[in-house]
């Protein structure tokens, strides 16, 4: 009688651990998929951010060149030539700016478009997140934390190193609104207005010369709203990203370099 060879059953489907290798390789590739996602929005809403700024510094310049090259103020609700006019019927409930206080400033007649005003990564009921530097014409930057008091004229010629001076940055002042001019003291590390920190590990400047920088935190990212506030404010905390440390550091030496040298000390 013929011997029988057994017959080997094929089989035509996955083993356990064979599934949960190809599930753990799909999520992980989502996991990457996400997070480039993510990325890239954020990196997408930097650069709209940027583009703001920069259309703000056309309309600046434009001003300018109708003004016989002095700039507008940078204060909200001092002088008959301040960008933004935050005072009386256009401030609403909470201390916040209306679109009024956008489109009665003396900037809105270049600017023509009250979206430019405000960040895409602002999520706040604000009109604004931008705000002028408080070191030009006669923000509070001259009188106030000891600025060159020649740039209270506030023209083109007074600004000797243009390309390095801050002029525009994307601020988020607690108050309710972006008060007057932005600022810190040069020759204190302390921060007296707040940079706007949703484009997480970014500064975003505009500089008077028109061009705009995407600046990169020099320490640890701050993303809850209560450590950011220590950050600013609390030298306690002894961290390097905000007090007073490299970042610090980085945006003092900006608000107007060259001055000291030409004009010598005030």
């Amino acid at each position: 009688m013929p011997t029988r060879t057994p017959r080997i059953r094929e089989s035509n489907g996955f083993t356990l651990v064979e599934l949960l290798v190809v599930i753990a390789m799909i999520a992980v590739l989502i996991g990457l998929v996400l997070y480039a996602t993510g990325v890239l929005r954020q990196t997408s809403k930097g650069m709209h951010c940027l583009s703001n700024e920069r259309q703000m510094m056309l309309a600046w310049d434009g001003y300018a060149t109708d003004n016989a090259g002095r700039y507008v103020a940078p204060d909200t609700n001092r002088h008959a030539w301040d960008w933004v006019s935050s005072i009386g019927n256009n401030m609403g409930p909470g201390n916040t700016e209306k679109i009024e206080a956008l489109t009665e400033g003396r900037l809105y007649p270049y600017v023509g478009d009250v979206r430019l005003y405000r960040s895409p990564f602002d999520e706040s009921d604000h009109v604004r997140t931008y705000s002028l530097s408080a070191f030009f014409t006669d923000g509070e930057g001259t009188s106030d934390w000891n600025g060159p008091p020649s740039w209270s004229i506030g023209t083109r010629s007074r600004i000797p190193k243009p390309s390095e001076t801050i002029s525009m940055v994307a601020e988020h002042d607690r108050r309710g609104h972006n008060i007057n001019g932005w600022g810190i003291n040069p020759y204190t590390p302390d921060w007296i207005d707040q940079l706007m920190t949703w484009d997480t590990g970014y500064f975003n400047f505009a500089f008077a010369d028109g061009h705009v920088e995407r600046y990169k935190w020099a320490g640890e990212s701050y993303t809850d709203p209560d450590p950011i506030e220590v950050a600013f404010n609390d030298p306690g905390q002894l961290t390097n990203v905000y007090y007073p440390g490299p970042d610090w550091d980085w945006v003092s030496q900006r608000l107007f370099p060259g001055s000291a040298a030409l004009y010598g000390d005030w």
